[in-house]
Protein backbone atom coordinates (compact mmCIF):
# COMPACT_ATOMS: atom_id res chain seq x y z
CA UNK A 1 0.00 0.00 0.00
CA UNK A 2 1.24 3.16 -1.10
CA UNK A 3 0.18 6.45 -0.35
CA UNK A 4 0.72 9.66 -2.77
CA UNK A 5 0.23 13.17 -2.27
CA UNK A 6 -0.05 13.52 -5.75
CA UNK A 7 -0.47 10.78 -9.08
CA UNK A 8 3.38 10.35 -9.70
CA UNK A 9 5.33 7.03 -9.60
CA UNK A 10 7.70 6.78 -6.80
CA UNK A 11 10.62 6.51 -7.89
CA UNK A 12 12.39 4.37 -4.89
CA UNK A 13 9.66 1.81 -4.91
CA UNK A 14 11.45 -1.40 -4.65
CA UNK A 15 8.87 -3.94 -6.23
CA UNK A 16 10.17 -7.82 -5.19
CA UNK A 17 9.63 -9.13 -8.37
CA UNK A 18 9.67 -8.76 -12.16
CA UNK A 19 5.58 -7.93 -12.65
CA UNK A 20 3.43 -6.52 -10.33
CA UNK A 21 -0.43 -5.60 -10.66
CA UNK A 22 -1.72 -2.25 -9.64
CA UNK A 23 -4.46 -1.04 -7.92
CA UNK A 24 -5.16 2.28 -8.14
CA UNK A 25 -8.02 4.70 -5.70
CA UNK A 26 -7.73 8.29 -7.10
CA UNK A 27 -9.78 11.42 -8.23
CA UNK A 28 -7.85 12.54 -11.77
CA UNK A 29 -10.58 15.20 -12.42
CA UNK A 30 -7.89 17.24 -12.30
CA UNK A 31 -4.84 15.22 -13.75
CA UNK A 32 -4.07 16.12 -17.45
CA UNK A 33 -3.62 13.51 -19.67
CA UNK A 34 0.08 14.19 -19.59
CA UNK A 35 0.69 13.71 -15.71
CA UNK A 36 -1.80 10.70 -16.42
CA UNK A 37 0.27 9.14 -18.91
CA UNK A 38 3.84 10.28 -17.14
CA UNK A 39 2.51 8.13 -14.40
CA UNK A 40 1.17 5.34 -16.71
CA UNK A 41 4.76 5.03 -18.68
CA UNK A 42 6.79 4.78 -15.39
CA UNK A 43 4.08 2.02 -13.83
CA UNK A 44 4.80 -0.12 -16.76
CA UNK A 45 8.63 0.59 -17.02
CA UNK A 46 8.48 -0.97 -13.24
CA UNK A 47 6.62 -3.82 -14.53
CA UNK A 48 2.76 -3.53 -14.12
CA UNK A 49 0.72 -5.73 -16.19
CA UNK A 50 -2.70 -5.48 -14.56
CA UNK A 51 -4.02 -1.57 -13.75
CA UNK A 52 -7.50 -1.37 -11.58
CA UNK A 53 -8.57 2.38 -11.12
CA UNK A 54 -11.21 3.51 -9.10
CA UNK A 55 -12.56 7.00 -7.68
CA UNK A 56 -13.97 10.23 -10.09
CA UNK A 57 -12.64 9.84 -13.36
CA UNK A 58 -11.18 6.39 -12.98
CA UNK A 59 -12.95 5.39 -16.70
CA UNK A 60 -10.91 8.23 -18.41
CA UNK A 61 -7.72 6.85 -16.38
CA UNK A 62 -8.17 3.35 -17.42
CA UNK A 63 -8.78 5.08 -21.13
CA UNK A 64 -5.11 6.48 -20.95
CA UNK A 65 -3.36 3.12 -19.62
CA UNK A 66 -5.10 1.41 -22.74
CA UNK A 67 -4.03 4.45 -24.84
CA UNK A 68 -0.38 3.83 -23.67
CA UNK A 69 -0.41 0.31 -23.70
CA UNK A 70 -2.05 -0.03 -27.50
CA UNK A 71 0.30 2.84 -28.52
CA UNK A 72 3.08 1.03 -27.23
CA UNK A 73 1.61 -2.38 -29.00
CA UNK A 74 2.19 -0.42 -32.74
CA UNK A 75 5.44 1.12 -31.68
CA UNK A 76 8.29 0.27 -29.70
CA UNK A 77 6.63 -2.59 -28.17
CA UNK A 78 8.61 -2.18 -24.71
CA UNK A 79 5.43 -3.50 -22.31
CA UNK A 80 4.39 -6.80 -24.49
CA UNK A 81 4.45 -9.73 -23.35
CA UNK A 82 6.51 -13.49 -23.74
CA UNK A 83 3.14 -14.25 -25.84
CA UNK A 84 1.52 -12.90 -28.88
CA UNK A 85 -1.84 -12.85 -27.21
CA UNK A 86 -0.55 -11.38 -23.89
CA UNK A 87 -1.62 -7.74 -22.83
CA UNK A 88 -1.76 -5.33 -20.46
CA UNK A 89 -4.68 -6.35 -18.49
CA UNK A 90 -6.82 -2.91 -17.37
CA UNK A 91 -10.07 -2.42 -15.59
CA UNK A 92 -11.89 0.84 -14.21
CA UNK A 93 -14.86 0.34 -11.16
CA UNK A 94 -16.92 3.71 -11.35
CA UNK A 95 -20.17 1.95 -10.39
CA UNK A 96 -18.52 0.15 -7.44
CA UNK A 97 -17.40 1.17 -3.90
CA UNK A 98 -14.56 1.08 -2.93
CA UNK A 99 -14.57 -2.22 -0.86
CA UNK A 100 -15.91 -3.75 -4.19
CA UNK A 101 -13.35 -2.81 -6.18
CA UNK A 102 -10.75 -3.62 -3.78
CA UNK A 103 -12.38 -7.30 -3.64
CA UNK A 104 -12.28 -7.31 -7.28
CA UNK A 105 -8.40 -6.45 -7.77
CA UNK A 106 -7.39 -8.79 -4.78
CA UNK A 107 -9.44 -11.95 -6.27
CA UNK A 108 -9.96 -11.67 -9.95
CA UNK A 109 -6.82 -9.56 -11.24
CA UNK A 110 -4.80 -12.04 -13.47
CA UNK A 111 -2.70 -10.99 -15.64
CA UNK A 112 -2.98 -13.14 -19.28
CA UNK A 113 -0.80 -16.34 -19.25
CA UNK A 114 2.51 -15.09 -20.22
CA UNK A 115 2.68 -12.08 -17.48
CA UNK A 116 1.55 -14.33 -14.64
CA UNK A 117 4.76 -15.86 -14.14
CA UNK A 118 6.40 -13.43 -11.77
CA UNK A 119 3.55 -11.34 -11.02
CA UNK A 120 2.26 -12.51 -7.85
CA UNK A 121 2.67 -8.88 -6.39
CA UNK A 122 0.08 -6.59 -5.92
CA UNK A 123 0.41 -2.86 -5.21
CA UNK A 124 -2.41 -0.50 -3.99
CA UNK A 125 -1.87 3.11 -4.62
CA UNK A 126 -4.03 5.61 -2.94
CA UNK A 127 -3.52 9.72 -3.97
CA UNK A 128 -4.70 12.03 -1.67
CA UNK A 129 -7.30 10.59 0.64
CA UNK A 130 -6.37 8.76 3.95
CA UNK A 131 -9.99 7.54 4.34
CA UNK A 132 -9.75 5.49 1.04
CA UNK A 133 -6.01 4.24 1.76
CA UNK A 134 -7.33 2.72 5.28
CA UNK A 135 -10.34 1.18 3.59
CA UNK A 136 -7.58 -0.26 0.85
CA UNK A 137 -5.25 -1.21 3.75
CA UNK A 138 -8.44 -3.32 5.80
CA UNK A 139 -9.58 -4.97 2.41
CA UNK A 140 -5.77 -5.69 1.38
CA UNK A 141 -5.75 -7.71 5.14
CA UNK A 142 -8.53 -9.22 4.98
CA UNK A 143 -7.84 -10.59 1.42
CA UNK A 144 -4.59 -11.69 3.02
CA UNK A 145 -6.14 -13.28 6.05
CA UNK A 146 -7.97 -15.78 3.70
CA UNK A 147 -4.69 -16.69 1.69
Amino acid sequence: MVELASLNWPTNLQIPSKRFRLFVAADTNSSTTEVIERFVEAVLKAGMVYFSAWGPDCERFHDIVDEVVVSDQIGDRLFTGPNEGDTIMTTWHEDETLDEACDFFTNLAIPTAGFEADSDYWVAVCVDNPEWAATIRRQLELAKSRQ
